[in-house]
């Protein structure tokens, strides 16, 4: 009977812990990241003081975008140039801003109706928002007038599907922004230098892009229009590589070829030679394919600059830039300097077929892309690639 009593309270107890147990909420306690902020833009022309007094930029555009999430926010700066967003998640968050001037604006500050006149903010992209902090930032904007009038469009360098390490129908297409003839004669195409045993950089050089993969345009000066809204075809081989891989695409009819002449390299006769100015390894044209990143620049040749085993193009003379990264979020890795990139596209694996593409904002008298010198938010991921077109 003693045993019978025993058997009982132990059961009793054990039916009492499990009921406690049970009732405990079995989700770990979640410790609270979200944040309060407000950012205030401050104009550093004048040109707002003018217009109202203060240096407060109202109307301004902005987009935050998490660099751990990928989340988006896009919001506009009130009258006192402030901006508040409240349940966001702390985390490390690329910003760009930019406030169109009217030609209205312009006549007033300037005495002209100047177009293609806006403020961004060009020194501070990046910012860490954490919560508890309940933070005021103030980001100052500065005037830029236009945009290049040449950009790079798309750069495909994944590799197809289903045709084991086939890679040679890489290519970068450039783009005309602008509503006049530009002329590709001399312009340079340009890898940006890492060293890849420790993807060391140079991304904190305050003047220079190094490069040890350099290849112009041929042309005397003006042999290579580029028409308003026309895309420009450059191709690793310009050929229709189904042939070789039935899930790439057809570049026989590229506009331009990257032909490495002392290397057992293709040919086709019907596409102009880019000149190759400097690409000492390699039995073709090379850029990463998961990430890299590119520049286009106007900038003479017999100018570059020798440093080490590579060449330094100035800051001043680049046209475009875009960077892509097998993880665009970790922006830390960056190579391109901020002020050329302030982000990265990519996210693409080896042989998945995928392009990254300049985002298409009008289509109305012709085609205009999106250009706010961040590639985290001017392109997106397509597939199949689209050479010398626009996907759509």
């Amino acid at each position: 009977m003693k045993n019978k009593i025993l058997i009982f309270i132990w059961l009793g107890l054990l039916s009492l812990s499990c009921s406690e147990f049970l009732s405990v909420d079995p989700k770990p306690e979640v410790t609270e990241r979200e944040v309060t902020f407000k950012i205030v833009f401050k104009d550093k022309s004048g040109f707002m003081n003018t217009l109202y007094g203060s240096d407060f930029v109202r109307d301004a555009f902005v987009t935050l975008k998490s660099n751990l999430l990928g989340s988006e926010y896009n919001l506009t700066s009130d009258s006192t140039g402030t901006i508040k967003i409240e349940g966001i998640i702390s985390d490390v968050y690329l910003i760009t801003a930019s406030r169109e001037m009217t030609p209205e604006e312009m006549q007033i500050i300037s005495g002209t109706m100047a177009t293609n006149v806006r403020l961004v903010n060009k020194s501070k992209r990046i910012i860490e928002l954490n919560a508890g902090d309940n933070q005021t930032i103030e980001i100052e904007m500065e005037m830029v007038v236009g945009t290049s009038p040449l950009v790079i469009s798309e750069i495909y360098a994944s590799g197809p599907p289903g045709a084991g390490l086939y890679y040679h129908d890489k290519y970068v297409e450039i783009f005309n922004q602008s509503d006049s003839v530009w002329y590709l004669d001399g312009l340079m195409i340009a890898v940006v230098y890492v060293y890849a045993p420790t993807w060391s950089h140079y991304r904190d050089d305050p003047e220079f892009v190094h490069s040890k993969n350099i290849w112009i345009f041929p042309g005397s000066g003006t042999d290579y229009p580029i028409q308003p809204g026309q895309f420009i075809l450059c191709a690793e081989d310009a050929i229709d590589h189904r042939i070789n891989a039935p899930n790439s695409v057809d570049q026989s009819h590229a506009d331009f070829e990257f032909y490495k002449d002392d290397a057992p390299d293709v040919d086709n006769s019907a596409v102009p030679n880019m000149i190759r100015i400097y690409q000492p390894a390699g039995n073709d044209w090379l850029i990463g394919g998961e990430k890299g990143a590119l520049v286009l620049a106007q900038f003479p040749a017999d100018q570059l600059i020798p440093f080490d085993d590579q060449f330094l193009i100035p800051y001043s003379s680049i046209l475009d830039g875009v960077e892509y990264l097998d993880d665009p979020t970790q922006l830390d890795k960056k190579i391109l300097n901020e002020s050329i990139d302030a982000g990265a596209t990519g996210g693409i694996q080896f042989y998945t077929g995928k392009s990254m593409e300049r985002i298409l904002i009008s289509d109305i008298d012709r085609k205009i892309l999106k250009d706010e010198n961040n590639s985290s938010v001017d392109f997106v991921i397509i597939s199949p690639p689209s050479p010398g077109r626009y996907h759509k």
